[in-house]
């Protein structure tokens, strides 16, 4: 079969390539998954593109061994002052590399306010809270917005481009995937890492709660924490049940365990709505053998975290 976009595609293999030789595997995803989108249907390369994804994407999460590089020159006699200077290099690389990581997070929390619809709906939805006080619903409302805001950042790190959040009156807000995740792990971590950066947020007003003695902080942070707690659980399109699709049936029935026990310690109520869903979700047969144990972890954690959390006095009513 002759492909239509074979110049394109040569060039979109050699980017992804470059990228992975380069060690930037969510650059090389981002360009396997467009030329995924020029194979038609059954053919070949489809297959070998699809395995290749799946691959730079478990060594994107540790679940993987990572792409080859190019071997390294061999050094002359002053091997000793260049392994030095080599490690020297790679602790200022990965200084860099952090200090990327969270320049690009923060300028991602304020590329969506620079989007007109995303700035738009966030005010018509402040306005709409405004009922419970103003800082109440425009805290509410970063919190919602940190929340998709996390969704975003997720699935640009696996190559997936999105839209920027979008916010619907009593309803709450979302994103748009431009393109899918690879496979289940993908989608569980996508879809865990809004309530994470939910939790973050609820944490930060939390903290500045505690210190300044702030009651709208505090309701802040404890509603923000219910809601990103309500998204954990598995049904429908909520990210708990994107988080369930990566977990083995064992690591289902632990999640039920954890969400069980903390709604009875914690004393919430939303932590015993997950471990309720869980069940069902825990007996059918579409659990994955291997399991994921970074989602695993990664889901446990949030809902003992955003239990406690949300376990902090609201006196703002919502």
């Amino acid at each position: 079969m002759r492909l239509v976009h074979a110049a394109e595609l040569r060039r979109l293999a050699s980017a992804a390539e470059a990228s992975e030789a380069a060690g930037d595997i969510s650059a090389a995803l981002a360009s396997w998954r467009r030329a995924s989108e020029l194979l038609p249907p059954g053919v070949t390369q489809g297959a070998r593109v699809a395995e290749r994804m799946q691959a730079l994407s478990a060594a994107l999460d540790g679940r993987g061994p990572a792409p080859r590089k190019a071997p390294a020159k061999p050094t002359s006699g002053r091997g000793k002052v260049g392994a030095a200077a080599a490690a020297a290099g790679v602790a200022l690389a990965k200084s860099k590399a952090i200090l990327a990581l969270l320049l690009g997070n923060g300028k991602l929390l304020l590329l969506g306010l620079t989007k007109i619809p995303t700035l738009l709906t966030m005010l018509i939805y402040a306005r709409w809270m405004s009922g419970s006080g103003a800082g109440f619903g425009i805290g509410l409302v970063a919190s919602i917005y940190v929340h998709e805001v996390g969704h975003v950042a997720a699935l640009r790190r696996y190559g997936i481009e999105a839209s920027a959040p979008m916010f619907v009156p009593g309803f709450g807000a979302f994103v748009r995937m431009k393109q899918y995740p690879t496979d289940a792990h993908e989608e569980a971590r996508t879809g865990l890492a809004g309530p994470l950066w939910g939790l973050v947020a609820a944490c930060v007003a939390a903290a500045y709660g505690l210190f300044t003695g702030s009651a709208v902080a505090l309701s802040v942070a404890s509603v923000g924490a219910k809601i990103n707690a309500f998204n954990l659980i598995p049904v429908w399109q909520l990210d708990g049940a994107r988080g369930m699709k990566a977990l083995s049936r064992a690591e289902r029935f632990a999640i039920v365990a954890v969400a069980a026990a903390a709604a009875l310690f914690a004393r919430q109520w939303m932590p015993a709505l997950v471990a309720a869903f869980a069940i069902p979700r825990a007996l059918r047969a579409d659990a994955t053998e291997s399991g994921d144990r970074g989602a695993f972890g990664l889901f446990a954690v949030l809902i003992v975290a955003l239990a406690v959390v949300g376990s902090l006095p609201a006196s703002v009513r919502w």
